[in-house]
C-alpha cells in the first residue's frame, strides 16, 4: 500500500507549496514544550511553584513554543515571563515525544546572564515562588512527568559536565 501511495504522490501535479500544505494537513499535530535546567554554584536545580497546577505545583521553568519562535527563543521568553530572569540557553539535554498527550518536550541546560540573580525574582499570577533544590531533596509536589524530566535532564547535565 505504501508503494502505491508513494507512486501516486510522485505523480500528482502539485507544486511544492501545495505539497507542503497537504503534508501539513494530513500530519498529526503536537504541542512543543521547552523546559530549562538552571543550576546554581552548588549544583542545585531551579524549580518554580506554578499557581495553576493544583496539588503538584513545582516544576521546571518553561512553556509552549509559539509560531515563528526557535526552541531557544521560546525558553528565553518563558524564563523572562515566569521569573524576570535573563538566561542563556547552553545546550539541549533531552527530548521526548508523548504521543498520548500529543506533546514533544525539549529540555535545555541554561545559565543566568552576568548580573542576574534569583534575588530579582518577583512572584506573578503564574508563578508564586522560585527556589533552588538539591536533586536528593526535591519537593514532593512535583508531577511524575516533571520528576522524570528532571532526573533525565540532571543525568544528561552531569554527563555534559564530565
Amino acid at each position: 500500500m505504501n508503494d502505491l501511495l508513494t507512486w501516486i504522490w510522485g505523480r500528482l501535479p502539485l507544486n511544492r507549496k501545495m505539497r507542503g500544505r497537504l503534508i501539513w494537513l494530513l500530519s498529526p499535530k503536537f504541542v512543543v514544550g521547552v523546559s530549562g535546567v538552571l543550576r546554581d554554584r552548588e549544583g542545585r536545580i531551579l524549580l518554580l511553584r506554578h499557581t495553576y497546577r493544583g496539588n503538584t505545583p513545582w516544576g521546571l521553568p518553561g512553556g509552549g513554543l509559539k509560531p515563528g519562535e526557535s526552541l531557544e527563543e521560546c525558553l528565553v521568553r518563558e524564563f523572562r515571563e515566569e521569573t524576570g530572569l535573563h538566561i542563556e540557553v547552553v545546550s539541549m539535554l533531552s527530548g521526548a515525544a508523548h504521543p498520548e498527550r500529543r506533546l514533544v518536550d525539549m529540555i535545555f541546560s541554561c545559565r543566568l546572564l552576568p548580573g542576574e540573580s534569583l534575588d530579582a525574582f518577583q512572584p506573578s499570577a503564574e508563578v508564586s515562588e522560585a527556589r533552588y533544590f538539591d536533586l536528593h531533596d526535591l519537593p514532593e509536589s512535583i508531577p511524575p512527568g516533571q520528576l522524570r524530566m528532571i532526573r533525565i535532564a540532571m543525568s544528561q547535565a552531569q554527563q555534559h559536565d564530565d
